[in-house]
């Protein structure tokens, strides 16, 4: 999602360094033109500035006199829910790290390339426009945790606690959770650890992690909950929930397989499908607006995604994705989850940038139907793989009764596979839903 060029970023920076301070306002000076910067040498001053102005991300040192990172965040967090904060350090001890994670969305380690301030900061703004409603960004953006299945949080409690805890059986039973997923991956890709390459495979994250690492996690941070047995989401219970996640991202992965797709791209691709519905854990913390789509959906029969948009103009989709992107995911899989409903929406907006860049009005894709030529039709079969795999897998789900000769799909998009020249794979991704089933 592109940023509305009439907004104007407000950044504030909290460092008790002056030099750190001035640095940061030098080298950022021509990055960050268009945004509007503050800067605060303690937390005291911060809270001042913020009492006078609003401010859309607080970047903070962690170590300060008086009140320290995690002390600021998290009464930025009480105060102020709708702030983005991110931790820019240098060296910090693993328990101040662990402190943190219940009140920071990124960690950025000193000293930082100004670019790369500049990215995250953007990443971890672009999708608030998704967000229209003010109070639900505010629920996301306070988002400490997502309650997991009780039986798996049971299961990873059990075996953490266990004097010869196995590292396989703990990853392997994060990788069925989603909620444990997002965490984990969240954690295993801040700069704190210091990996040069984005890690989406839940497994090779617990591995990096270590065992010692992820017993502190869930033992003594909390930064995993559990939910209780009687909680629905419309009906839909927490295990039918988990249930519909783990086998979207199965089959996501056995088509994307099917395809002979990069292994990078197969394992984006399951953790996708696995967190593709992790907005619906959040509507679920904001009852008022969930008793009221629950309505519509009794009084009217009206689709979940539709009663979304029409209670609070945005749905579970993008909720997820904000909330995904607030933690730093890689851009592929928060995309993903943003439009697993309507992958059109996001096909279209790429054809719309690739028009304008060639001097073109932006809707005449939309309008002639523009027909992809082969290099770009390739180009988009390969970008979009994760989110076709995952916006298929979920509908063939959905549909359950699927076979050979089925022809239609009402739960997914004909008009995005046709523009992708897709349309006859269909059969080949209902066999591999078919075998998915049998094996079930």
């Amino acid at each position: 999602m592109q940023q509305n060029i009439n907004d104007v970023r407000k950044i504030l920076f909290v460092d008790d360094q002056p030099e750190v301070l001035s640095g940061l306002r030098r080298s950022l000076s021509t990055v960050l033109r268009d945004w509007k910067m503050s800067f605060a040498k303690n937390g005291e001053e911060a809270l001042d500035l913020m009492s006078t102005s609003s401010f859309d991300v607080v970047v903070s040192d962690m170590n300060m006199p008086k009140m320290n990172g995690v002390e600021l965040f998290n009464t930025i967090m009480e105060r102020y829910p709708d702030t983005v904060r991110i931790i820019l350090s240098g060296l910090v001890d693993n328990e101040m790290i662990m402190k943190s994670l219940n009140y920071t969305h990124q960690f950025l380690v000193k000293p930082c390339d100004p670019n790369t301030i500049k990215y995250t900061i953007q990443r971890a703004c672009s999708l608030r426009d998704l967000l229209r409603d003010k109070a639900l960004r505010q629920i996301v953006t306070v988002t400490k945790e997502l309650p997991s299945l009780p039986t798996i949080y049971n299961e990873v409690m059990k075996e953490m606690k266990s004097p010869d805890a196995s590292l396989k059986n703990v990853s392997d039973i994060i990788s069925q959770d989603a909620p444990m997923t997002a965490k984990i991956l969240q954690i295993v890709n801040s700069a704190f650890f210091g990996i040069r390459h984005t890690i989406t495979d839940p497994q090779q994250a617990a591995t990096y992690l270590g065992i010692e690492t992820l017993k502190a996690l869930i033992l003594s941070s909390h930064v995993f909950s559990s939910f209780t047995e009687d909680m629905e989401f419309f009906g839909q219970s927490m295990e039918m929930m988990s249930r519909h996640s783990l086998m979207v991202g199965s089959l996501a992965k056995a088509i994307a397989r099917s395809e002979k797709a990069e292994p990078n791209a197969v394992e984006d691709t399951f953790v996708s499908g696995l967190l593709h519905d992790i907005g619906k854990l959040i509507l679920i913390k904001s009852p008022i607006q969930y008793r009221k789509i629950g309505k519509i959906i009794d009084n009217n029969w009206r689709d979940t995604t539709i009663a979304e948009y029409m209670v609070i103009n945005t749905s579970h989709a993008e909720l997820g994705a904000y909330l995904l992107a607030l933690w730093g995911l890689p851009e592929r899989i928060v995309e993903t989850v943003a439009f697993h409903h309507n992958p059109l929406k996001l096909l279209e907006s790429s054809l719309s940038i690739k028009y304008q860049s060639l001097d073109k009005n932006p809707d005449d894709a939309k309008r002639n139907n523009v027909n992809l030529d082969s290099e770009l039709l390739n180009k988009y079969i390969n970008e979009f793989s994760v989110l076709t795999f995952v916006h298929v897998a979920n509908g063939l789900i959905m549909q359950k009764d699927n076979s050979s000769d089925t022809t239609t799909f009402p739960f997914i998009d004909m008009d995005y596979l046709e523009k992708l020249g897709l349309t006859d794979k269909l059969p080949e991704w209902v066999e591999c839903y078919n075998e998915l089933m049998q094996k079930e």
